[in-house]
């Protein structure tokens, strides 16, 4: 399949089109098979990832782990770029994010598949779902109120903030994590964590997680509406700077200690899978509503798969004293 193959609309493949243009999880269409009915999800979760892979299917994370229906009431409005809001659902406590937000559609775009690249890439993050408003009027800080329709949604957990130090970073349960973030933020040019020239835009450890695990602790990663492109997608999509960048987002200083070879090489790896179908499954989850057309879709599909492998290229030689090792 090529990057241009998008459908407008693009559903994808194999799974119908969820209400207000949002797809639903495989897990709530049942398969018939001799006059037996199974759920995917059952069929799913008796499979091993081979087998998966093998049937050409790529599960994505949007509403697995958590799917809240309804949102119940407004907790607290957020002064974020987003105009975020805490919020109580069906489900549990969640921080929303909804059209007519100051920063546009694409920061929920954004948001929703950074989510999933960060999951592929094998990096955890607060599981997320899209919600629909309804009802509820959710107030914007000096913006009036979030629009009805697809929102995006991220469960609250339990965790700490980093603080600049090492105390989380040397309990971590999976160390090469820290190589991971590095090698992820690099990839979707994420500037809102730590970015590559921290004297203009300063360091937001506040979009660095920590979760218990145990005695110990798990980096998780969220709040991503600010990647890939400065602007908007329509506007960037295409340039060549965004392809080109070499630099370096998310390291860090702190890090630098645990930067380790292996990690860094498991990350490079990874990328070097990158699939133009896992990136299309990806962006055919983007609701409709969001506005994100076929062509940016496409055009968006080519950057996230050429910037991956751009990325295993120059990446290692900038980490690491023997970049070679990576180079495999």
């Amino acid at each position: 399949m090529e990057h241009g193959d998008f459908d407008e609309p693009f559903i994808r493949r194999g799974f119908g089109d969820g209400a207000g243009g949002g797809l639903r999880s495989c897990r709530e269409y049942p398969v018939y098979t001799n006059n037996y009915k199974f759920s995917a999800l059952a069929i799913f979760g008796s499979m091993s990832y081979k087998a998966k892979r093998l049937w050409g299917w790529e599960m994505l994370q949007c509403g697995v782990e958590w799917r809240p229906t309804l949102v119940k009431r407004v907790i607290e409005p957020l002064r974020t770029s987003t105009r975020a809001a805490k919020v109580a659902t069906d489900e549990g406590i969640g921080f929303l994010k909804g059209m007519g937000n100051p920063a546009g559609p694409v920061a929920l775009a954004t948001e929703l598949v950074a989510a999933e690249l960060a999951r592929w890439l094998g990096l955890k993050t607060p599981p997320f779902a899209i919600v629909q408003l309804v009802d509820l009027d959710v107030p914007m800080i000096e913006r009036g109120y979030m629009l009805h329709g697809p929102a995006f949604i991220s469960k609250e957990i339990d965790g700490l903030t980093a603080d600049g130090g090492d105390v989380f970073l040397s309990r971590l349960h999976n160390p090469e994590d820290i190589s991971k973030l590095v090698v992820f933020d690099t990839w979707i040019r994420n500037a809102d964590r730590c970015p590559p020239d921290p004297q203009n835009t300063p360091y937001n450890r506040d979009n660095l997680f920590f979760t218990p695990s145990g005695r110990k602790f798990q980096i998780v990663v969220f709040d991503h509406s600010h990647c890939f492109v400065e602007g908007t997608l329509e506007d960037e999509l295409g340039q060549p700077h965004l392809l080109d960048d070499e630099r370096i987002y998310g390291n860090f200083p702190e890090f630098s200690a645990y930067i380790r070879p292996d990690a860094v090489q498991a990350a490079v790896a990874r990328l070097r899978q990158i699939d133009t179908n896992v990136v299309q499954e990806v962006l055919g989850s983007i609701p409709q509503q969001w506005g994100i057309s076929g062509s940016i879709k496409a055009a968006w599909c080519h950057l996230i798969c050429a910037r991956a492998n751009k990325v295993a290229e120059f990446i290692p030689g900038k980490l690491l004293d023997e970049p070679g090792l990576c180079l495999e």
